[in-house]
């Protein structure tokens, strides 16, 4: 017998089923949009109630001070490898045993922010081992005043050697400062560290030196009655307290919306036959190490080791109780350079080197930047003879001469004959040409 269905049950499950909503999603440009609008008010909440603590922003709203501002050595081999030259917004370190030209290079990037910048130019030294020797600077070729002090006791220690008297122009040279160069000195690393953050901060300054890290002094040190007292941590906890801060403070912008473009350079020098491997251009192996602790490594944009090299000079006849004797009489020495780390598109362990000249108390500049123009097609050699071509008009030359060294007398009197004018020298344009081969396109005058 058929079984009997249940008119009243098939029904209310038939009237179940079409009454339920299904739910319908939604379309993919709608959740875009849907999270686009909750991150902006995320965005607009977030900077409100952090109140300058902590900053949030479109990335795109972002400026990389480091793009097209560097602070060039003016070592034209080694600002190609640093991409202009150490960057903007960031802190790097010059690094290597002693004797190698560390705080020379500090100098270089000084006396290239005043030819640059002018009286805008504004730098700080931080100095820990003794007060900044601006007589090393003046010849390094920097504008920097002697003091009235240190000039007169200057001009009486010349009269009592016995030379001439200084030109009412010459004393007046001893006055002369080009932009701002201040100098802290504290009794502890963290009274230091504290004046150049709250300087960081207020982005006050182009460049802050730290000279130096491996020897600062934490407050428990500077403050104990006796050598024997213990001392914990030390100097590598400051530092990486430091570093931590000046980090926070160089990727935030300023209370009016600005980077800050401060770049702060710390000189180390590091101790031999322990740590890394560092392999100089003339062929010797060496092992350093940085003091300072493991922060310096981490919070480093460029970490620059230079190390002496071979030394230059000539083989000379000179007079003995034996007779002449031919005698090796140095001139100079080769400064090797490696950069051991590189960010803000600085490719690591690039390396080169440099002449130094004792007598000049300076690279040779020119030397390294014929090399340099060679090596970019900008200058073209033909036997004996050099040419820097006309872009412009190929059959003609900018410059034709015979020999490495008659090449390098004509950039010299180019130099002296355009100085004071705003025309631009072989060598400047050697310089401009070769950055530009290598895409590298720097505002140096920071506008």
């Amino acid at each position: 017998m058929p079984r009997k269905i249940n008119s009243s049950k098939s029904t209310v499950k038939k009237v179940t089923k079409t009454t339920k909503t299904v739910k319908k999603k939604q379309p993919k440009s709608q959740e875009i949009l849907s999270k686009q609008s909750k991150a902006e008010a995320f965005l607009i909440e977030f900077n409100k109630s952090m109140k300058g603590r902590a900053q949030l922003k479109r990335a795109s709203d972002y400026v990389l001070p480091f793009l097209t501002k560097r602070l060039p050595t003016g070592i034209l081999s080694l600002d190609l490898a640093l991409k202009g030259g150490f960057p903007a917004g960031g802190f790097s370190q010059i690094a290597g045993p002693k004797n190698s030209n560390k705080t020379w290079i500090m100098w270089q990037v000084i006396r290239n922010l005043q030819q640059q910048l002018g009286d805008k130019m504004s730098v700080l030294l931080a100095m820990t081992e003794m007060r900044a020797d601006r007589s090393q600077a003046r010849l390094s070729g920097v504008k920097i005043a002697l003091g009235e002090e240190d000039s007169k006791r200057y001009i009486t220690a010349r009269k009592l050697a016995g030379l001439p008297d200084l030109t009412d122009e010459e004393r007046e040279d001893l006055k002369t400062e080009i932009g701002r160069i201040d100098e802290m000195h504290a009794i502890s690393g963290e009274h230091l560290y504290d004046g150049i953050l709250r300087a960081v901060e207020y982005d006050i300054y182009h460049l802050i030196v730290i000279d130096s890290i491996g020897i600062i002094m934490t407050a428990a040190e500077a403050e104990s009655e006796s050598l024997l007292d213990k001392q914990y941590a030390g100097a590598s906890a400051v530092n990486t307290k430091f570093l931590r801060k000046l980090s926070g403070f160089l990727t935030m912008d300023t209370e009016e919306g600005t980077p800050r473009e401060t770049c702060v350079l710390g000189i180390n020098q590091v101790r031999e036959k322990i740590g890394k491997t560092f392999h100089a251009n003339a062929g010797e192996l060496v092992r350093l190490k940085s003091p300072g602790g493991k922060a310096l490594e981490h919070a480093q944009f460029v970490n620059l080791v230079m190390i002496s090299g071979s030394p230059i000079g000539d083989n000379i006849s000179r007079p003995t109780t034996e007779g002449a004797k031919q005698m090796f009489v140095q001139r100079g020495k080769t400064v090797n350079w490696v950069i051991e780390k590189g960010k803000a598109g600085i490719h690591e362990g690039t390396k080169g080197s440099f002449n130094y000249d004792f007598k000049t108390g300076d690279a040779e500049f020119i030397l390294d930047t014929i090399v340099e123009g060679e090596k970019a097609g900008v200058i073209e050699k033909a036997g004996p003879w050099y040419r820097i071509p006309n872009p412009k008009i190929p059959e003609n030359n900018l410059l034709v001469c015979q020999g490495k060294d008659a090449l390098i007398k004509a950039l010299q009197d180019d130099i002296e004959t355009k100085f004071g004018t705003n025309e631009i020298t072989f060598y400047q344009y050697i310089r401009n040409q070769c950055l530009q081969k290598q895409g590298i396109f720097i505002n140096y005058n920071w506008d």
